[in-house]
């Protein structure tokens, strides 16, 4: 599950994280797994706040991909937080180094374009919402 978190000022809050597959930093979306007791919605919620100490007025799902069908049954969900506000500091895991960043809506394509985006599901993430809300931004 990931989140693209908007600000009222149409700007998008960003995280960066070291990925160790890639042994680098990354610039994402918050997201997470989805505990058993939690609804996607339920979950997006949660890591919202804590890898970014933001909260939403507004949680709507946009979609969802499948990751891997050749090999995994998992599906990612993609949910867009509106209006959302810092209300706290991040509560991050022992393991966790996040920092978080706030960028203008309309600089999401260069940042993708320059390949400082490059994490699939966040790219899936940008192409729905882009497809979903170009024309009302």
């Amino acid at each position: 599950m990931n989140v693209i978190p908007l600000t009222p000022r149409n700007e998008v809050v960003l995280i960066r994280q070291y990925r160790h597959g890639i042994r680098e930093g990354t610039l994402e979306i918050p997201g997470g797994i989805v505990e058993e007791s939690d609804s996607p919605k339920d979950a997006a919620r949660r890591e919202l706040i804590e890898e970014t100490g933001y909260k939403e007025s507004e949680m709507q799902l946009l979609g969802s991909v499948h990751p891997n069908p050749a090999f995994l049954t998992n599906r990612c969900y993609t949910f867009v937080a509106k209006g959302v506000s810092r209300v706290k500091e991040q509560e991050q895991d022992e393991k966790e180094d996040i920092e978080v960043l706030v960028r203008p809506l309309k600089q999401i394509p260069e940042l993708i374009r320059d390949g400082q985006i490059t994490h699939a599901l966040v790219l899936a993430a940008f192409y729905r919402f882009y497809m979903e809300y170009l024309p009302r931004f």
